[in-house]
């Protein structure tokens, strides 16, 4: 049996997607009418000494049901120093100017479908869930202009924490911070004004506990999370204004960072934060730079019983023991990187902190999960499969992707959100297509046939295109 239903040749599934198709129809055909009615109320409540109207231009919107296209007016302004320019007041209605002819609806679509897929199969499945084409580089686009945004976004948000006016509401005892790094490839224009193949993002976290999941299982508390090419200065401003949006830095009795003691991380730690330094990084050094297995154990066994004196005792003694050249150069780099950080080698229960007890629900365990959002936030999708990128779209991708792993990938399209169309009208446009929809074809002398036309009533009895319903639905 090939499908669920199969009646005189037509498959459920084709039934379904056709079915599809005349709603998306549906819905096209009366967001036109809605859109251009709208664009009538905007001419005649219009200031006519300002808005001279030139005309009705035709534009198209994509939508996710398709592309919707429509005719709106155009309108002469002139200005103060005897310019003038051509405004729609129906696309700034719309606040189309912030990533061109998409709706928010769809363009929320492409937000979440490149955070998993490449730009080109994003465009392949909206194109075909939509009934319509978008290319990879429409995609590219709308992310590029979404990404910019955000970007804006965060020097706003720095600036106004610069000036002391950001304060998040949540007040804990404790905040847990995170922080790495991932070289990705670089594209031929930017690899050669970095004269390097990979530059490093930035990635950072914070958050104020573990919460209980599963009988084993745990996840971290409101977490904040932030990422990015910039300077390690840039970087700290915007994480600590990210971090100050959600919490009340002023209200923190210790701030507890987990790094991998790069240069960078160390000028984002403040003075009074603890340092630890991550177990994975700590332990994988061991691994790289000694070369025997006892040596390593013997290392690994005296950092875990934090015995931190011995340790650096040891490698002395493991150091002038060898006789080959690369091997006592890779114990001097690991004990130079031991004593750049030796204040974080043993976990921050062991560094005398009084913490407080958790807030009811959560608790302090071992940090460590820098390298786990390493690879969910960045490196999975940007990383791998002999993937480049510019500069600009990667750090755009890379601030969606921190937005996606916080929970709060909404803020990408949150300016295209806000209430565009006057509620009482668009209850007034609602009434008057539906009543228009049912109406006959001429109801009198002087009416005006509606541009939607009839439409087919989706529940009860079907009159008038039952054959074009059947047609459609491949009978």
């Amino acid at each position: 049996m090939n499908s669920m239903i199969k009646e005189n040749g037509v498959t459920f599934k084709q039934l379904e997607k056709n079915i599809y198709a005349w709603v998306c129809q549906i819905g096209r055909e009366f967001t036109k009418e809605f859109l251009e009615r709208y664009d009538r109320m905007l001419l005649e409540d219009r200031d006519k000494k300002k808005y001279r109207n030139k005309g009705g231009r035709q534009t198209t919107v994509k939508t996710v049901y398709g592309e919707v296209t429509y005719q709106r007016n155009v309108y002469e302004v002139n200005e103060e120093d005897g310019r003038k320019r051509f405004v729609y007041l129906l696309d700034e209605t719309l606040d189309l100017d912030h990533v061109g002819l998409i709706s928010t609806n769809m363009a929320e679509l492409l937000v979440k479908g490149i955070t998993e897929l490449s730009y080109r199969e994003c465009a392949r499945q909206v194109s075909e869930m939509t009934g319509q084409t978008i290319s990879a580089m429409g995609v590219w686009n709308v992310i590029q202009a979404l990404g910019e945004k955000v970007c804006e976004d965060e020097a706003e948000l720095t600036e106004e924490y610069k000036k002391g006016h950001v304060k998040g509401k949540r007040e804990v005892p404790v905040l847990f911070e995170e922080a790495d790094g991932v070289y990705i490839r670089l594209q031929g224009k930017d690899r050669k004004e970095e004269k390097q193949d990979k530059s490093e993002i930035k990635i950072g976290i914070a958050y104020e506990g573990w919460r209980k999941t599963g009988s084993d299982r745990y996840a971290l508390e409101n977490k904040v999370v932030v990422a990015g090419f910039s300077k390690a200065k840039e970087f700290q401003e915007y994480r600590e204004a990210a971090i100050a949006q959600e919490f009340n830095l002023d209200e923190v009795g210790q701030r507890i960072l987990n790094a991998d003691g790069a240069s960078w991380i160390k000028k984002v730690k403040d003075k009074s934060t603890c340092f630890q330094l991550d177990p994975f990084h700590r332990n994988k050094a061991v691994k790289e730079k000694i070369h025997e297995q006892a040596a390593r154990e013997a290392v690994l066994e005296l950092i875990k019983a934090e015995e931190i004196e011995e340790v650096f005792r040891y490698l002395e003694i493991y150091r002038n023991s060898l006789s080959d050249e690369s091997e006592i150069e890779d114990v001097e780099d690991l004990i130079r990187y031991y004593e750049n950080n030796r204040e974080g080698l043993v976990p921050y229960q062991s560094q005398n902190l009084n913490l407080p007890e958790p807030p009811e629900g959560l608790a302090y365990r071992n940090m460590g999960t820098m390298e786990n959002h390493v690879w969910s936030v960045i490196a999975k999708r940007m990383k791998h499969g002999h993937r480049s990128w510019s500069k600009r779209g990667g750090n755009h991708l890379a601030k969606i992707l921190a937005k996606k792993c916080s929970g709060k990938l909404y803020e990408v399209t949150e300016r295209l959100r806000r209430p565009v169309f006057e509620e009482e009208k668009v209850e007034e446009l609602y009434g008057e297509i539906l009543m228009s929809a049912k109406a006959p074809k001429k109801d009198g002398k002087g009416y005006e046939y509606p541009v939607i036309g009839h439409m087919v009533r989706l529940n009860g009895k079907i009159q008038g295109e039952r054959k074009r319903l059947l047609y459609m639905a491949g009978y």
